[in-house]
């Protein structure tokens, strides 16, 4: 019967952090921790790598796209393509420089002196000719010999002329070639210098003679200025230099790609801008954000099995953690590189749940990993990862204890001075315009209400899903019109009064330890219910009426007293006590020993010690697991002693005191609730103050003097 009760009571007491230490962590442990950084690992990196975006497209350049696309938020950003288009723009416009061959009137000198060798050679051979020194018929080839640029076609043309008739052309194609040489004369632009000279010659002379002159002006006409190409490449850099980028706004709803549209360079720049485009991740991008999820998902797992084992240890708080990790972290990345969206994105309220559910520390290690996801997981790693760290750390800050709803308030509105301080921060240092500083308010002002609200309208339920016990169900449970409390009031004043006094103690003790005063006190209201099974089995309930106890052997009484653990669980389960609250009912006696009935036993057997059983005189535990579980133990079995006082002077209540816990710790009754000697010696001293103010001493009215608070009734 003991053995089941024992079951029954330490079903929902978790081993103590001691019992999960010894001898290290086993094959079993470390294959959950492996399995469980794995996963994570996992998770992290599919949030990285896959795609989460809605409506993403699968477009190259010149693709034909199918359906109409529509940008989904507002983007500014400066477009690499359209940039270098203007850019080339600009270079093209840009005239080719040129630079002189040699010093232009140098090779107009020496063009004009070959032309006139030429004027003076044929001069003389048209002079023989008319003087009869040489026959007609071989003029032409003499003129080909002292002039050999000139053609068979030219020599025969020239050959017919008159010394008279051939000074004027030779002196109109002078006249022209020094006018067109003291120009400039581009290379590459030579036979349009020639055309030109050619329509310069003087119209006085004969047509014939005006194309022989436009003749020799070309064949002497030559190019006095080249390409300069540093000068050209020069001057293309500074017309590149010159052009502003091109900035492209785009509206939410616009319409960047229409059905049937050809895919240009901006159009699939501006696709990818929006975030709607499927990225290419290299191999190397890959391994890192792997290497990067396998780090971050052992840092959190580590943190947590090395500083919180109460979270670790326990799977239901374990996987409210990490679904609170992943689910931000998605949201995160959805939200990831656009522009304000990524800002708006609640983390805190992820990281106040945490914080209130499974505390500050937890709290503080899910904003870290948060931050180190937003840094990934956007372009601009640093704002996003320092604006989620800064949120998470302010909303733990103010948190302590969500008791009320104006603690809320308080979180809310240091988050969005966080929030705003931040953005304006890196607005101010990216020098962005002020409408940018703007919207950075606006989106820390949204970022914190929606925290707040996503928290308060959450946690409570959160904590009832993974069987986390909440500040409000505390309070609740405390309220004197609880129906458990009411049928202990009604059905056991006596139990009910008892515990009133236990939870007055216990709520002082923990106080001065730094323990939950609150939890102590509900614990306390909660740990006799089970008397309400037997009320009359116990002497608070029976009101000077016969003792059963009395008529019953040692043995039998001790069954009954200790069923009142079993009956109590049982009943807070049939009423939907919190697992954690029912969890003090055996605790808060351990396995202390019955010592009355123990001693009425010895007193049936004669003394003789070998006929009494001892373990049948003990509860059935387990033991106090925990500072509150050890201070209620040490408050009702202060309560009751002190109760029995004849004198409850000062004296005689802190002896009690220390007699009663001074027994406690003699029989082991402390040794898994984590108290040091001070806090033992701070809990005495609690329990003698608060007993003192409860049992104070009041003036004795004489018969004829009515009290003044009696006269005000009147």
């Amino acid at each position: 019967m003991t053995s089941t009760r024992q079951r029954r009571g330490g079903a929902f007491i978790p081993r103590t952090l001691a019992e999960l230490g010894e001898g290290g962590p086993g094959r079993a442990a470390v294959t959950r921790a492996a399995l469980i950084v794995s996963l994570l690992a996992l998770a992290i990196f599919g949030v990285l790598t896959v795609s989460l975006t809605p409506s993403q497209v699968n477009l190259a350049v010149g693709d034909i796209a199918e359906a109409d696309v529509r940008a989904p938020q507002d983007a500014t950003y400066q477009s690499q393509v359209l940039t270098d288009e203007k850019k080339q723009q600009a270079a093209d416009a840009v005239e080719t420089q040129y630079e002189p061959i040699r010093p232009r009137p140098d090779i107009s000198a020496e063009q004009l002196g070959r032309l006139d060798g030429l004027t003076e050679a044929v001069t003389e051979v048209l002079a023989l000719q008319q003087a009869d020194g040489i026959e007609p018929a071989e003029v032409p080839a003499a003129l080909r010999r002292v002039a050999p640029q000139l053609s068979t076609e030219q020599a025969t043309a020239i050959a017919s002329l008159s010394v008279a008739r051939w000074e004027p052309i030779a002196a109109a194609a002078r006249m022209v070639l020094e006018a067109a040489q003291a120009g400039p004369i581009r290379e590459g632009e030579v036979e349009a210098a020639r055309s030109a000279a050619r329509a310069n010659v003087t119209a006085e002379l004969p047509e014939p003679d005006r194309v022989l002159a436009g003749d020799l002006v070309v064949e002497f006409l030559t190019a006095n200025e080249r390409i300069s190409q540093a000068d050209t490449e020069a001057a293309r850099n500074d017309a590149i230099a010159a052009v502003d980028p091109v900035v492209v706004s785009v509206k939410e709803g616009e319409s960047v790609l229409q059905a049937g549209q050809r895919v240009e360079a901006d159009d699939l720049e501006k696709l990818q801008e929006l975030g709607l485009t499927r990225p290419q991740v290299a191999a190397g991008t890959l391994a890192g954000q792997g290497l990067m999820s396998i780090l971050l998902a052992a840092l959190l797992c580590g943190y947590l099995w090395r500083f919180e084992p109460e979270i670790w240890h326990r799977n239901r708080s374990l996987l409210l953690f990490l679904l609170a990790f992943v689910v931000s972290a998605i949201a995160i990345r959805i939200a990831a590189d656009r522009t304000l969206w990524s800002y708006v994105v609640p983390t805190s309220a992820a990281v106040l749940l945490i914080g209130i559910l499974l505390g500050g520390s937890a709290g503080a290690a899910l904003a870290a990993g948060l931050a180190m996801v937003a840094g990934l997981a956007n372009r601009e790693a640093l704002e996003p990862a320092v604006y989620v760290l800064a949120g998470g750390a302010a909303a733990l800050i103010t948190i302590v204890r969500a008791e009320r709803l104006n603690a809320f308030v308080r979180t809310g509105a240091l988050v969005a001075i966080t929030n705003v301080a931040v953005l304006t921060a890196f607005n101010l240092l990216e020098q962005r315009d002020l409408a940018a500083v703007l919207q950075g308010v606006l989106v820390g002002l949204v970022n914190a209400g929606l925290s707040v609200i996503l928290a308060v309208g959450s946690f409570a339920t959160l904590g009832n899903v993974f069987g986390i016990m909440t500040v409000f169900q505390l309070l609740e449970l405390a309220n004197p019109s609880n129906r458990l409390l009411r049928r202990l009031l009604l059905e056991t004043p006596g139990t009910y009064h008892h515990a009133v006094m236990v939870g007055n103690l216990a709520e002082r003790a923990a106080e001065t330890i730094g323990a939950d005063p609150l939890l102590a006190r509900v614990a306390a209201y909660y740990h006799d219910i089970g008397k309400m099974r037997n009320p009359l089995a116990f002497i608070e309930n029976q009101a000077g009426a016969r003792n059963i106890h009395d008529e019953l052997d040692a043995e039998t009484s001790a069954r009954i007293i200790a069923s009142h653990i079993r009956d109590g669980i049982d009943l807070g389960y049939e009423h939907g006590l919190p697992v954690q609250i029912i969890g003090f009912i055996p605790q808060h006696h351990g396995t202390a020993l019955m010592s009355y009935f123990h001693a009425k036993a010895m007193r049936e057997v004669g003394g003789n010690e070998e006929l009494v059983d001892g373990e049948r005189f003990r509860y059935p535990g387990p033991k106090p697991q925990s500072r509150e579980a050890a201070i209620l133990m040490l408050a009702d079995g202060v309560e009751a002693s002190v109760r029995s006082l004849d004198s409850k002077d000062p004296e005689s209540i802190s002896a009690m005191v220390d007699r009663i816990v001074g027994d406690r710790v003699a029989d082991g009754q402390l040794e898994d609730a984590d108290l040091t000697l001070k806090d033992i010696s701070q809990i005495k001293e609690a329990f003698v103050q608060q007993l003192l103010g409860m049992y104070h001493s009041r003036i004795k009215y004489p018969d004829n003097v009515v009290p003044l608070e009696q006269r005000d009734r009147a």
